[in-house]
């Protein structure tokens, strides 16, 4: 199983990050939260967690007391490493960051699979097709490990949903042993159609939990020919009324793309029409990976152009009373009376600048480009002025 930091895709998560591949090692795969120092060992110890005191050239897992050997490299990578951090080793040595406590948002990748298979997906098809589920147990015993005032979690996928009710058993598990964090769970909505999965939501559900659901257009055949699962338009819709009817804290997100460029503005009606308890929209652009790339000639729209066919969309949103924001847009691509929309969203090793973002009064307020992104809209990035 993986946990992330915040992918920020339109709701697929991706990998942990592998920090290093410790060469001397017992292939016992093991979990444990990592201390600096003696005093941060025994407090977590003390909470019955498996925990890696980090030594001169190794790391002391307690309460077995293995020593885990490293070299100066690895010890090094180590050392970058902040108390309460939390890893996971698996057979072969590789350790993977499943929680970083230096930042303000981590992840838990449920599964890598997903019912729809949007065309526009920065993940490819094959991963949601053949990736792993973690079921609500596993996902537990690394929860376990989280720190008590963490601020936030985001649970994604692939479709959280599709492991079953197993999830509300993680849901139920945040609620009561995390009940100040924050949480944002990407799902695309269509199990909310199902009045049976509504009803367990609602009883295991942390009351700080916001969902966040895209809709890519605004009819059956707008939403599904993005989505390629028919049907799907309908459940979203059905599901996102049964939300609403609960109660429940909703964060629409629209990904533009060559698409539905042409519409958004009709989405945005449909939201004013038949959503006005959702607490936000976010209009999303692409990350030019998996199924995206593999799409290219049909999604690509350049950032300045996904703007200026979202700008009638955000203005109609707004005077709706519905809060707007900008994911992964660079700010040259967006007017000067929408840039404080404009979020950083982009996960920090994703972040890319091109040169002339060098000579940019803005580039330290601006959230960059994706990695994957860059060389496609390179030429539409112009420095701003003060």
């Amino acid at each position: 199983m993986y946990f992330t930091w915040n992918s920020n895709l339109y709701h697929c998560g991706s990998n942990a990050k592998l920090i290093i591949r410790i060469k001397d090692y017992d292939e016992k795969p093991r979990i444990f939260s990592f201390a600096k120092s003696e005093s941060v060992k025994d407090y977590l110890l003390g909470k019955d967690l498996n925990t890696g005191l980090l030594g001169n050239r190794s790391i002391i897992i307690y309460p077995e007391n293995i020593i885990l050997n490293l070299s100066e490299e690895e010890t090094q990578r180590f050392s970058s490493c902040t108390d309460y951090d939390i890893f996971q080793v698996d057979s072969r040595g590789n350790a993977y960051k499943y929680f970083n406590n230096a930042s303000l948002d981590n992840a838990i990748l449920v599964t890598n699979r997903c019912n729809s298979n949007c065309v526009m997906c920065p993940t490819a098809e094959s991963i949601r097709k053949n990736g792993e589920n973690y079921y609500g147990d596993e996902l537990i015993n690394i929860a376990k490990y989280f720190p008590d005032d963490v601020c936030h979690i985001t649970i994604t996928g692939g479709e959280p949903f599709l492991i079953g009710k197993s999830i509300f058993d993680l849901l139920y598990f945040l609620r009561e042993n995390l009940p100040n964090t924050s949480y944002l769970l990407l799902t695309n909505g269509r199990i909310f159609s199902n009045k049976e999965y509504l009803n367990l939501f609602k009883q295991t559900c942390p009351r700080t939990l916001k969902l966040g659901i895209p809709i890519h257009g605004y009819n059956s055949e707008t939403h599904d020919c993005i989505t390629q699962a028919k049907g799907s338009f309908i459940q979203t819709f059905n599901g996102l009324l049964n939300l609403l009817s609960i109660g429940a804290k909703i964060e629409l997100r629209i990904v533009v793309s060559k698409l539905n460029a042409n519409f958004i503005t009709d989405i945005a009606k449909l939201i004013t029409e038949n959503f006005l308890g959702v607490g936000c929209v976010k209009f999303i652009g692409l990350e030019m990976t998996g199924n995206a790339a593999k799409n290219k000639n049909r999604v690509w729209i350049s950032y300045p152009d996904s703007f200026r066919a979202s700008k009638e969309a955000i203005d109609l949103l707004i005077g709706a009373g519905i809060d707007v924001g900008l994911y992964n847009f660079p700010l040259c691509a967006v007017d000067k009376k929408y840039r404080s929309l404009c979020e950083k969203s982009i996960s920090d090793y994703k972040i890319r600048y091109v040169e002339q973002c060098e000579k940019c009064y803005q580039k330290d307020a601006c959230g960059g480009m994706f990695a994957g992104t860059v060389r496609h809209s390179k030429d539409d990035i112009i420095p701003l002025g003060k």
